[in-house]
């Protein structure tokens, strides 16, 4: 039944979502990025965690794989870093510092958030300085991220260098609507 309705209605939604022009406003905001507005492209891109994350969590609970591939997982977890400024909003830090959040295997990748004047910025070039890092394996990122598992939970898969409170702030990265 569930993918008789995907296939009814995964094209008509897709077609919608292609009437969208990318960078006008978006009818929803995506709030766990602390946005007030958002972009079009930043609206689907949600859509696609969502899916992601929906198809995750039915095969977890049949005992199937999971979409691990670097097609598939790579657009998702690199939406759910949109949500690392937002959580460190609170944060204070001196300018330069720098968080790295690196995920393993060739389907992750490295994200750094640095503090500006302007306040906390992502980007994704590797290498750069870092006053804390942060390394977990894919299965961990999209479980904590979308509050599947919970920090306390992956302390255990979680690399943490450096400054352990910042990168224990990235553990409390909440990238789903909770």
């Amino acid at each position: 039944m569930l993918t008789g309705l995907l296939e009814l209605t995964g094209r008509q939604y897709t077609e919608h979502l292609n009437t969208l022009a990318p960078f006008e406003d978006a009818v929803f905001p995506v709030a766990w990025a602390g946005q007030q507005t958002s972009p079009n492209w930043f609206h689907i891109a949600r859509e696609y965690t969502e899916k992601f994350l929906h198809q995750q969590q039915i095969r977890n609970a049949v005992g199937k794989p999971g979409l691990m591939t670097r097609e598939l997982y790579y657009p998702f977890i690199d939406t759910l870093m949109y949500a690392l400024p937002h959580t460190f909003k609170d944060i204070t830090a001196v300018e330069g510092t720098g968080v790295a959040v690196i995920i393993t295997t060739d389907i992750g990748g490295q994200w750094n958030l640095v503090k500006t004047a302007a306040g906390w910025v992502l980007n994704r070039p590797p290498g750069l300085p870092a006053t804390a890092t942060v390394t977990l394996d894919p299965d961990t990122a999209w479980q904590l991220f979308s509050k599947s598992r919970r920090p306390a939970e992956v302390m255990h898969n979680a690399g943490i260098t450096g400054n352990a409170a910042l990168g224990r702030q990235v553990l409390e990265m909440v990238s789903v609507m909770a």
